[in-house]
């Protein structure tokens, strides 16, 4: 009986995901406006943005170009790049989301700052308070996207897909592909000339937030996930229908030719099927 019961729990697993679908996608929606108004804090703030953000910003303004547009441009690339490579279980709805509408949203909010500010935003405590709300909000709109869980963003999904090729763990493979977007954007802008010459002055984009980014990101994300944003989606699928459930139990029944007598109570939960079931009840 156990592709019988592989195949339930794929039913019921499958009307779990159906019936939240609309959270996540709203809880995602939500989660990219966020990101964008955090990514403008940290720009606004002048101590520099995330590593991919600074590439974006600054090879967008070489060419003359809108940063929400180039964004746009470079992850439905990556995104072309990643699903003929590698495969399409990277990408989703969320990850669509997610390349049309930081970039905007930073822009949106970029200007909506600079403009309630003014030159208050080159007072130092302005700046540092800018930074920090910055670092929070980008870390909890980066736990409620990752927690809605309906695709990766894009430039995560290039780290995946190099890592999943070469068997490095991912974290190194971050740390690679950091470096490198750097890079791009100090080359492209014109900034790398002055890093040799020791005049940061000139280098736009790239701080002590990109720094402080890199090291505090991942404890935050993780602590806004277990605490809160988690349990935005918590499901106890202890109180899902047992009608319903007997429904797409007896599918499975008919798809895999179980016999008629068989009584859908008898289900041996305990398999290895149903682990993730056993775990959460």
């Amino acid at each position: 009986m156990k592709s019988f019961e592989k195949e339930a729990y794929g039913y019921i697993k499958d009307m779990f995901v159906q019936h939240n679908m609309v959270k996540r996608v709203v809880m995602t929606v939500i989660s990219i406006v966020v990101m964008g108004f955090g990514i403008s804090l940290f720009s606004v703030s002048g101590f520099g943005v995330d590593p991919f953000t600074s590439m974006n910003m600054n090879v967008a303004g070489a060419l003359g170009i809108g940063y929400g547009t180039y964004q746009l441009i470079v992850n439905a690339i990556i995104i072309v790049f990643v699903v003929i490579v590698a495969h399409r279980g990277l990408i989703g709805v969320g990850t669509v989301i997610n390349m049309v509408g930081v970039g905007y949203s930073c822009e949106l909010f970029t200007g909506i700052i600079t403009s309630i500010l003014k030159s208050a935003s080159e007072n130092i405590a302005v700046r540092i308070a800018l930074l920090a709300a910055g670092i929070i909000v980008l870390c909890f709109s980066c736990s409620l996207f990752f927690v809605s869980n309906i695709g990766v963003g894009p430039y995560d999904s290039l780290g995946f897909m190099i890592s999943r090729g070469t068997k490095i763990p991912y974290k190194w493979v971050r740390v690679f592909t950091d470096i490198t977007v750097i890079l791009i954007g100090l080359i492209v802008s014109g900034g790398l000339k002055y890093v040799f010459q020791g005049d940061l002055s000139h280098i736009n984009n790239i701080g002590i937030g990109t720094i402080i980014t890199a090291f505090m990101m991942g404890p935050l994300v993780n602590f806004f996930s277990k605490n809160v944003t988690s349990k935005i989606l918590d499901v106890d699928y202890a109180q899902i229908s047992k009608d319903v459930a007997f429904f797409m139990i007896s599918g499975a029944m008919v798809k895999n030719r179980v016999p008629k007598d068989y009584n859908p109570a008898e289900l041996n939960t305990s398999s290895d099927a149903f682990v993730v079931l056993n775990k959460l009840n």
